[in-house]
């Protein structure tokens, strides 16, 4: 086995010249670009888009950054997967990039985060998985540059035109699937929910201003029933939590760090004014 990695590796280095790696390393970067594309797109939208009774605000500068990363990541991925001659090498080779980009990207978030230690520790754990998630990820890329690749050759005028409109639809449907899946569960829905009630009702029952240290948030109590959006993220730095910055339309921010593990969240206490949270 490692004499056919071996030997496979000097076919990749020395087999085709570049015009004849170019036909696949293009398609690798176009499809990969897209499925990026579309990821991003719907991670980003997909609640905002679904949820629409409860205050929440696509953050277009969250949704460029992820489509850069994103696009970027899978874009070059796609190119190392078509570079190289065999598909197994191909594959491996694209996974072992698409892992090792991924994972870095990560680290350097992470670092620049204010408890970038923890996450950083964390980002090492959790890029194991992502290698066998990878791989399989280089294995559709590649797979997909193989039909294209067939698609050309084998087939004229429209029927050629109808089928790589259909491989591109089956990109598009492939990168929209893990987005839609992150749309938020029934505990962060909850959440949210709670949040919305006592912004919005607090003025006239003290029960719901209740929800909120007033003494952290010395401002809140004059916006309380005014118009705003919500801008929920993952915690960077609690496990099980989200970040929900609240923004009124006077410019006034605030923001939380709630539990989404056990269920609604009553009490909004660790919050303060700005658009990031700071532990205490």
């Amino acid at each position: 086995m490692f004499k056919r990695f071996i030997d496979g590796l000097r076919t990749s280095f020395q087999g085709e010249t570049l015009s004849e790696r170019w036909a696949r390393i293009l398609p690798g970067i176009v499809y990969g670009a897209i499925a990026a594309t579309v990821y991003a797109l719907t991670l980003t939208t997909i609640n905002a888009v679904t949820y629409p009774g409860l205050h929440l605000a696509i953050d277009w500068g969250r949704v460029i950054a992820y489509w850069l990363e994103f696009g970027l990541a899978l874009a070059f991925a796609g190119a190392i997967v078509g570079w190289f001659t065999e598909t197994y090498m191909g594959i491996i080779g694209g996974g072992v990039v698409l892992t090792l980009l991924l994972f870095f990207i990560n680290l350097i978030i992470s670092l620049a985060s204010k408890n970038g230690a923890l996450t950083a520790a964390i980002s090492v754990v959790t890029a194991v998985p992502l290698i066998g998630a990878s791989i399989l990820l280089a294995a559709a890329i590649r797979y997909t540059i193989n039909r294209h690749l067939s698609i050309k050759q084998e087939k004229k005028g429209n029927e050629k035109r109808k089928q790589l409109a259909g491989l591109v639809a089956i990109v598009i449907i492939v990168g929209w699937i893990p987005g839609f899946l992150s749309r938020y569960d029934s505990t962060t829905i909850d959440v949210i929910k709670a949040l919305n009630d006592g912004l919005t009702n607090a003025a006239t029952d003290p029960s719901q201003a209740a929800r909120f240290t007033l003494e952290k948030l010395p401002s809140l109590q004059g916006h309380f029933g005014m118009s705003y959006k919500l801008y929920p993220r993952i915690s960077t730095l609690s496990t099980g939590s989200m970040d929900i910055t609240v923004r009124f339309l006077d410019g006034y921010t605030f923001t939380c760090e709630t539990s989404t593990v056990a269920g609604a969240q009553t009490y909004f206490t660790d919050c303060n004014e700005g658009d990031t949270f700071i532990s205490q």
